[in-house]
């Protein structure tokens, strides 16, 4: 003859006890991933990271910064195009496995400015064959993250080749006066 085991109401709390740590242990917590930070304009050697050209001047600014101890201060005068071009290394080429593009823009003025940004796939590709857009920075800090998977092409609308990215622009068009603009903290996210 087998007994059939006798449950008490002591067990049934073990037993829920048992499987919620069960659960718990394998909900284990993980950091989040790391950005790759394209320039986060710390000191003078990331000024080196920047590709200079007339009719824009760059500074670090403890006055533009949102992470760190300094941002970037960018003085456009009027030029069809003045702006940021960054230097990318090898690492910072390959965007695969990222989410966004991100970056914290200054406005100090009273007026919105349109910051145009540019990625290239391809060296030296026109206006067709690279993703191009436009930022609406309001007076103040603005938080700006571009979704990767959602870029395309001007004209084939194509995705743009993540694992080769040769370029990445930040410009304002034709301002007829001198525009002030800081930006800091550009990374890549997960």
């Amino acid at each position: 003859m087998t007994r059939s085991p006798r449950i008490t109401l002591s067990n049934a709390r073990r037993g829920l006890l048992a499987l919620l740590i069960f659960v718990l242990a394998g909900c284990e917590r993980h950091p989040p991933a790391q950005p790759l930070i394209l320039n986060d304009f710390e000191d003078q050697a990331d000024l080196t990271r920047i590709v200079w050209r007339c009719r824009t001047t760059f500074s670090l600014s403890d006055r533009y910064r949102t992470h760190g101890k300094s941002g970037l201060l960018l003085t456009m005068y009027p030029d069809p195009y003045p702006g940021l071009t960054l230097k990318l290394t090898p690492e910072e080429r390959d965007w695969r496995g990222y989410r966004y593009l991100a970056l914290e823009a200054i406005n100090p003025g009273s007026a919105p400015v349109a910051l145009c940004y540019r990625i290239d796939d391809l060296a030296n590709p026109d206006y067709q064959e690279r993703a191009n857009g436009a930022f609406r920075l309001a007076p103040g800090i603005n938080h700006l993250r571009l979704e990767l998977a959602a870029l395309r092409t001007s004209g084939s609308r194509r995705p743009l080749h993540w694992r080769r990215v040769d370029k990445v622009l930040f410009f304002v068009v034709s301002p007829p006066a001198k525009v002030e603009l800081g930006v800091d903290y550009l990374r890549l996210e997960k």
